[in-house]
């Protein structure tokens, strides 16, 4: 499965809106920002446009976004947390618009929690790989993934190759 258009603006869309709640964007917000957007085929100056008048587009409302498949919803659940916490804080407002997104996409709350539980555990370690999460579906080899475990267990991988990357250190 790749990503429709509609998908990629979406996904864009949800991760500006999620960086916008707390009111700031930081730099490193804006650096990752910038290599999802280019990631998802926007033009750089589109993207720099769109973070930098960010606070005061008035266009870009709170709609929460709905994704094509939920398996697109579950990886821009995981790619939220990495932008949420790349400015080292997760405010009410960012959990609230991730739990807000994940029960209009039909994710099951227990995972939710169980990601932002973990990630919470990790995430100095884990903000610093480069992998995305939306990079499965711009391949064409992407297929849906139907078992949330295999998520989990992705997820649980990365944390520990990176966390034997800090060890080795």
């Amino acid at each position: 499965m790749k990503l429709t258009i509609r998908d990629r603006s979406t996904y864009f869309k949800g991760l500006l809106l999620l960086i916008k709640k707390d009111q700031n964007v930081s730099a490193s917000e804006n650096i990752l920002m910038t290599k999802i957007g280019e990631i998802l085929g926007f033009e750089k100056q589109f993207i720099k446009g769109a973070i930098k008048e960010l606070m005061e587009n008035d266009f870009l409302t709170d709609e929460v976004p709905l994704f094509s498949h939920q398996d697109i919803a579950e990886s821009f659940i995981l790619d939220g947390l990495k932008v949420s916490f790349s400015d080292g804080e997760f405010s009410a407002e960012e959990l609230e618009h991730l739990t807000e997104i994940a029960t209009q996409n039909g994710i099951d709350k227990e995972w939710l929690m169980f990601l932002i539980s973990n990630y919470i555990k990790y995430a100095d370690t884990l903000n610093t790989n480069e992998f995305l999460f939306v990079t499965k579906y711009l391949n064409e080899n992407d297929f849906i993934v139907e078992d949330k475990n295999i998520y989990e267990e992705e997820f649980e991988e990365i944390v520990h190759k990176e966390i034997n990357k800090t060890d080795k250190l």
